[in-house]
């Protein structure tokens, strides 16, 4: 009789047993492949969350002013990259069986994480991207989803209309990650006064009201109505509506850029528009270490280039090729 029975107690306990390790399920590696890295709704992705085995970590949200790293803006375009990526990646070729062992180890030693959300609290995939193959044609991933467990399989994952490998996406660096935009203002509408003072030449500084349309007013530092040259202001304005920085200054040491900082700026620009005041204000570069003009003469200031704070925070370099439109005297914005 006993014997009869043992059969199906065993045959319980296993059942329980199972049932046991399904629910606490954390993560743990498959004895298969997970092959559905794809998110094809990527509208619906709302934070990107990136970690590399150094430490460093991106944090990227959808908010309803656009994309923040770290509770900084962020790129449209960098995150708009990782996006495609997620949509049109596919699986080049298997791992050999005879090379899994190998890629896995290095990958457990150097692949960035990359936790991919879509309105929970919990990642709805987990990529984990490791080293381009031998051939540069495709990119180490594997892929975990919370819940179901790890693949114990990598593949060698590729992009659909792309020729190369995807891991360098995937960074933590976040100067790279920042927005660049230091104006941003698509509806000039929203401006209704620009002001660029000149502290060392206060003279030439002016003030520019907006009413919409061609309803632009140029003044003087006094408030006395300047007769203008149309054209260059409403070119200036135009500049207003997407102005970026080349990059964030790293170079300065901290005293150097104390020193900068606690100058007399060469220009202060102040936007006020229906999103408050804005005030950038910008300081001459210095040249390159033995830069010469075309006379073979010492050249005293980078004229390329000027440094600017943006948000009060960030210390950058702008190109002055796209600046002098908006940094400018008065005289060269009057009619002649």
């Amino acid at each position: 009789m006993k014997k009869r029975w043992f059969p199906v107690l065993l045959l319980l306990v296993l059942v329980v047993v199972a049932w046991w390790l399904w629910k606490s399920n954390t993560g743990s590696t498959l004895s298969g492949p997970l092959t559905e890295f794809t998110i094809a709704d990527t509208a619906s992705v709302d934070r990107i969350f990136i970690a590399e085995k150094t430490g460093g970590t991106a944090d990227l949200r959808r908010t309803p002013e656009g994309w923040t790293v770290n509770g900084m803006p962020a790129k449209d375009f960098q995150v708009n990259l990782l996006l495609r990526t997620f949509k049109l990646v596919e699986i080049r070729a298997p791992v050999p069986k005879s090379m899994e062992p190998s890629v896995l180890r290095v990958m457990a030693g150097t692949a960035r994480k990359v936790e991919i959300y879509q309105g929970g609290s919990k990642p709805s995939k987990i990529w984990w991207v490791g080293g381009s193959s031998a051939d540069h044609y495709g990119t180490y991933m594997v892929l975990e989803i919370p819940g179901k467990g790890r693949s114990s399989v990598p593949f060698q994952m590729g992009m659909a209309t792309f020729t190369g490998v995807l891991n360098t996406r995937f960074h933590t660096n976040i100067d790279d990650w920042r927005s660049s935009r230091v104006t941003y203002y698509p509806k000039l509408s929203e401006v209704s006064k620009v002001q660029v003072d000149i502290p060392l030449r206060p003279e030439d500084g002016f003030s520019i009201t907006y009413g919409g349309g061609e309803n632009l007013t140029l003044y003087d530092i006094h408030g006395k109505e300047m007769p203008m040259d149309t054209s260059q202001v409403q070119d200036l304005m135009l500049a207003l509506r997407a102005g970026s920085f080349e990059g964030f200054e790293r170079s300065l040491t901290p005293e150097a850029q104390d020193s900068v900082v606690n100058s007399t700026p060469w220009y202060v620009l102040s936007i006020t528009s229906t999103q408050g005041v804005q005030r950038i204000p910008f300081w001459r570069k210095n040249p390159r270490e033995g830069e010469l003009d075309l006379d073979f003469n010492p050249v005293i200031e980078d004229r390329d280039r000027l440094y600017a704070m943006v948000n009060d925070t960030s210390f950058v370099v702008v190109q002055r090729y796209w600046w002098d439109r908006i940094v400018r005297p008065l005289s060269s914005l009057e009619r002649q």
